[in-house]
Formats: structure tokens, sequence, C-alpha cells
């Protein structure tokens, strides 16, 4: 029982601990940036599209711009090994004969191990989310039927 709390407890730490996210940025026009970000963990695998949503949203608001589109967008989500929590026990015994002659000392000392082990491996959850964002000034005819970069950045925030 008391193995079975620990073990619990062990993977609810690395489930939450062992999070991140992170969004990489790559300038491709003055108007254009393609936006990249991973994260994992349980309580960041699943803010990667709000997260990225919110980052566009402030990038056009930063370079002048009220309003975006975005472009080639990819959605993944997976697992991946974020540890391995093990344990093992085992039992060593053993003698020691011998005899001594004058300065001659022979003897014998056998000795035996046995035990046991176990591993559990620790996964995460992950997403990736990659997109171009292309933005608009208001009174272009991009930004017709295009996301508020206002709006988006506070529903996001």
């Amino acid at each position: 029982m008391k193995l079975r709390l620990r073990l619990a407890i062990a993977s609810i730490s690395c489930l939450f601990a062992a999070g991140c996210i992170h969004t990489e940025e790559m300038p491709l026009a003055p108007n254009m940036v393609r936006l990249d970000t991973q994260a994992s963990g349980l309580l960041f695998a699943g803010q990667a599209t709000s997260q990225t949503m919110r980052r566009a949203a402030e990038l056009t608001l930063q370079n002048g711009y009220s309003h975006f589109r975005l472009d080639q967008a990819e959605l993944s989500q997976g697992s991946q090994l974020a540890g391995v929590y093990g344990q093992s026990q085992g039992v060593a015994s053993g003698q020691a004969n011998g005899m001594a002659t004058g300065n001659l000392y022979t003897g014998n000392a056998p000795a035996t191990y046995s035990g046991s082990g176990f591993a559990t491996p620790i996964y995460r959850r992950t997403a990736s989310v990659g997109v171009t964002v292309i933005m608009f000034h208001e009174n272009e005819p991009g930004a017709k039927g295009a996301f508020d970069a206002t709006e988006v950045f506070r529903h996001n925030s």
C-alpha cells in the first residue's frame, strides 16, 4: 500500500512539474511571422493553441496592425517519456571459512544474492502548433473577416 502511494505521488509530480510551453518566432516579412509552439505536461499541453493565438494577436498589435489571418496551420498531439520510477530490493548472505597454517592462509567465502525490482515509465502529454500569421491594417482588404487582434488578445489573456 505504501509503495503504491509513493508511485502515485511520483507520477503526479512528474506530470505537473515536467511541463512547459515555448513559442519560437521567425519573421518572414514586415507583416508576416511564423509561430511554432511546443507544450508538454498535463497543465501546459492544452494551452498550446491559446498561447499561439495570444502571441499572434500580441505581435499584430506590436507591429502596428489590427487584424490577422492564419495560414499553413499544423497541430499535433502526443506523449513523450518524462522519466522512470523504479524500485528494487534484495537480500545478500554469505559465510567465510578459513584455516591458517604457519604463514599460509587458505579459505573460501561463498555468498549469494537474490533480488527483484520493477520500473514504471512516466509519460507526459505534448502538443505542437505551427502557423504563419499574416497581419493587416484595419482598412486593408485582407482585414475583412480576419481575426481582430485586440479581441483575441483580450480573450486569451
